[in-house]
């Protein structure tokens, strides 16, 4: 009969070299997913700080639409402009709403949003 079989010091090692190669893949594949999923909350919340920004002026007495900028959370600016058409009483207001950010990794990204708005 014989005994369980024994690993040698080479097996070993190729063994481990093995673990670690593909741990090492992981590690960076989780970096780079850690960073596609900050960077997919951050276009959520810039989106929505763009829509909120439109339904606003959506609710603001039409003679009173003006375009501006403002910061709603650090590292975010919200940015609107507003263009008329058409005479009294059928003038048509389109808003157009830009959210910007930086990214985790420092890259800026916009979001826009444009609507329009009846008199």
């Amino acid at each position: 009969m014989r005994g369980a079989p024994g690993f040698t010091l080479i097996e070993v090692m190729v063994t481990i070299g093995v673990i670690g190669a593909v741990l090492l893949g992981l590690t960076g594949i989780f970096l780079v997913s850690y960073t596609n999923v900050d960077y997919g909350g951050r276009v959520t919340r810039a989106t929505a700080y763009a829509h909120q920004k439109a339904e606003e002026l959506r609710n603001t007495p039409f003679v009173t639409l003006a375009g501006g900028t403002d910061v709603p959370e650090t590292a975010f600016t919200r940015t609107w402009t507003v263009t008329m058409a058409g005479a009294s009483p059928t003038r048509l207001a389109t808003v157009q709403v830009d959210a910007s950010f930086l990214s985790q990794t420092g890259r800026p990204s916009t979001v826009q949003v444009v609507t329009q708005i009846a008199e």
